[in-house]
């Protein structure tokens, strides 16, 4: 390891780093909609299983593997496994996350314009209509849409630039126990809606007719692999800067338990909304950013709380960029 590049101080601050790569957009916005679209209780059931089963192993050999190479996932891969053809193992992650970041940072973007929304108009806008209309808007205006995309590959670069001790590390451990801390926080306000008891029947009574269909288990395995960023080199990548004495299984379990808790927490605040306000649980990837106005819209200090939430989420859904910079900086790119 490189000066420049260093390692993870302690145990704490890796979590708290891991975690603030795999908690964001992924948790609060896809959690949301892909439950909604896959029958709620059902997909939660598959989505445990399937971190039970497949997220913590994965998990635990992608770290093994980035901290026994102390590299990026394509040289990780190739010094593990330097046989033909598993040396070239490392090159799919690598695409996978250059892939998501191609439309990633176009969600951080959106929330993005809601962050800067709210700090100009507050949350007065009155109904429902005029919230999906503004975003309507800005999805059809291109300038506008990637100017936000802009802004945040431009800001989450810079975090990057910073290194892991002085960038990703202190930001973590100061902004994501404050992010959890929010959600929490919301999520009892949620339970404290009208809609409170249908979304905890549709969240946690499965119809488990639902488990014998195909689609709710590879949509439970693509969540969990999404929200905990498996299989995308960012985890053989942050494993490569573990120093030898740190134990990966306590590790693994903390990290994949506070992803899989910030995660039900977020249903927690997004469904009793749906509920009481009427929306359908099934509308997709806009579910999120049409209900959470109405729910800042009538609770107290609302506009201060939609600010350091819309905040605190476009931080959190910046920190993934972070493998691939590293990825880039190993063939001589700018970053």
């Amino acid at each position: 390891m490189s000066e420049r590049d260093g390692q993870w101080r302690s145990a704490s601050g890796f979590v708290l780093a891991a975690l603030g790569s795999a908690v964001g957009l992924g948790n609060v916005w896809r959690f949301s909609y892909v439950a909604g679209e896959n029958g709620g209780g059902a997909f939660v059931f598959a989505y445990l299983v399937a971190v039970l089963a497949l997220g913590i192993p994965l998990l635990i050999a992608e770290l093994a593997i980035g901290r026994s190479a102390r590299a990026d996932a394509v040289a990780a891969f190739a010094r593990v496994t330097p046989d033909m053809p598993w040396r070239w193992a490392g090159w799919p992650g690598v695409a996978a996350c250059i892939t998501i970041l191609a439309y990633y940072p176009t969600i951080a973007g959106w929330v993005a314009n809601y962050l800067w929304r709210f700090i100009v108009q507050g949350v007065d806008a009155p109904g429902t209509m005029d919230h999906a209309a503004q975003f309507r808007d800005m999805l059809s205006d291109p300038v506008q849409a990637m100017g936000w995309q802009a802004f945040v590959l431009v800001t989450g670069a810079a975090v990057v630039a910073l290194g892991v001790a002085q960038g990703i590390e202190r930001a973590s451990r100061i902004l994501m126990p404050v992010f959890a801390m929010l959600l929490l926080l919301l999520a009892l306000h949620g339970l404290t809606l009208d809609g409170a008891g249908q979304a905890l029947r549709f969240l946690f009574r499965p119809e488990w007719s639902a488990l014998l269909e195909t689609r709710t288990w590879l949509a439970a395995i693509g969540q969990a692999f999404f929200s905990m960023g498996l299989a995308m080199g960012i985890l053989v990548a942050y494993g490569g800067y573990l120093p030898a004495s740190q134990r990966l299984v306590p590790m693994t379990l903390a990290v994949a338990a506070g992803d899989t808790a910030v995660s039900l927490v977020a249903g927690l605040m997004i469904f009793p909304a749906v509920f009481t306000y009427g929306f359908d649980p099934a509308q997709g990837t806009t579910l999120v950013f049409a209900v959470l106005p109405e729910v800042f819209a009538a609770m107290p200090l609302g506009h201060a709380v939609a600010v350091l939430f819309f905040l605190l989420l476009l931080i959190a859904s910046r920190i993934p960029s972070f493998p691939v910079t590293r990825f880039w900086r190993r063939f001589g790119g700018v970053l």
